[in-house]
């Protein structure tokens, strides 16, 4: 099945829903809300396999446009499409738009950084493959495990 990877828009909200329903819990309210962050609230960059979302990946900027930081919010894929390069896929569609941000008011993007569960060896894998440094752990960041701290330069 194609795979198409695009901006989410309020058109994608009932999609972002019935992700949330089936991936994460079978709550309405906090879908509702989840759908609403995600277009609203924070860039969201979607991946589509037929009237499926299949990944995602939730970015905002960090301070002034002079700073050029990024926060990697989220990213996340369907279990049954994982280990088909659709992390990888949504990780450089994200370089790409943050550039792209910043190069439109004269500035660069300097750095993304993001917050991952240290027992995650998957994601691991994957941001140390895409060129980024594990920096530090903090103990106790998550309800049921310590977070680490990963940063990307260009």
């Amino acid at each position: 099945m194609e795979k198409v990877i695009r901006n989410a828009t309020e058109d994608d909200i009932e999609l972002i829903i019935k992700m949330y329903l089936a991936d994460v819990e079978n709550h309405h309210e906090r879908a509702s809300q989840f759908a609403k962050d995600l277009i609203y609230r924070f860039k969201t960059i979607i991946c589509l396999a037929g009237d499926e979302i299949v990944g995602s990946i939730i970015w905002d900027t960090r301070g002034g446009l002079n700073d050029g930081v990024v926060e990697l919010v989220g990213l996340g894929v369907t279990p049954v499409f994982q280990r088909q390069g659709i992390a990888r896929e949504l990780l450089l569609c994200l370089i790409r738009s943050a550039k792209e941000h910043f190069s439109k008011a004269r500035y660069k993007l300097r750095v993304i950084y993001l917050f991952m569960e240290r027992n995650n060896e998957i994601g691991r894998k994957l941001y140390k493959y895409m060129g980024f440094r594990e920096i530090s752990e903090i103990p106790a960041f998550y309800p049921h495990d310590d977070a680490v701290f990963w940063i990307k330069y260009f």
